[in-house]
């Protein structure tokens, strides 16, 4: 029972760096789903992986990958 409890515990841990890893580089994405310039692309990139854990360097990195 306790290692059934263990587990969850671990797996919910697992899922919400998941869950923040996806909406950290989700500017990223959404710059080469939007075919965005290649500036563009790599500033969105390079703002969500280094300033991504911000929310002004999410917000920077999400302009940047909605400009075409």
């Amino acid at each position: 029972m306790i290692l059934t409890n263990d587990i969850l515990y671990l797996l919910k841990y697992i899922l919400v760096v998941c869950i923040f890893v996806c909406i950290v580089l989700a500017p990223a994405y959404l710059a080469c789903a939007n075919d965005a310039s290649k500036d563009n692309r790599m500033r969105a990139r390079v703002g969500s992986w280094l300033f991504g854990w911000s929310f002004v360097g999410w917000i920077f990195a999400l302009f940047f990958s909605a400009k075409k």
